[in-house]
């Protein structure tokens, strides 16, 4: 296990019974909107133990890499905005054609009026591997 992760571990396994869950606000700055997420002892343990791991802790580790870029001062360098992986994420569609060009069609509605100079990244799951796409419109 990381040595960074061994408090999250500690935490969960101390103070976390199954069922329970850890609430983590995700402020406007990151996906331009505000929203609660809920990470269960599972997803923790899953994300400490390097397992596959779901878009709740994507969006936790997009508020962590937030946080690093305010802390560095970075915030003016690099001006970008997160893309909610739940936006684009599989759809149970007859044929895989069809549930990549529904996750398209609202990737391109949540762009349509995205202003110039900003980076778009948008993380996906491509299977049991997440990517990160950077979009500059």
């Amino acid at each position: 296990m990381n040595m960074a992760m061994r408090p999250l571990a500690y935490y969960a396994h101390s103070f976390m019974r199954q069922g329970n869950q850890i609430e983590v606000p995700i402020p406007y700055t990151i996906m331009t909107f505000e929203m609660p997420v809920f990470l269960s002892f599972d997803d923790i343990y899953e994300f400490i133990n390097l397992q596959e791991i779901n878009a709740n802790c994507i969006l936790v580790y997009m508020r962590y890499l937030e946080e690093l870029r305010r802390i560095n001062g970075q915030v003016e360098k690099f001006v970008f905005v997160f893309v909610s992986p739940t936006l684009i994420s599989p759809v149970r569609t007859d044929t895989e054609d069809a549930g990549m060009r529904e996750r398209a069609d609202s990737l391109i509605s949540f762009l349509h009026d995205a202003p110039k100079g900003r980076l778009y990244l948008v993380p996906q799951n491509r299977g049991r591997h997440w990517v990160l796409g950077v979009i500059d419109p």
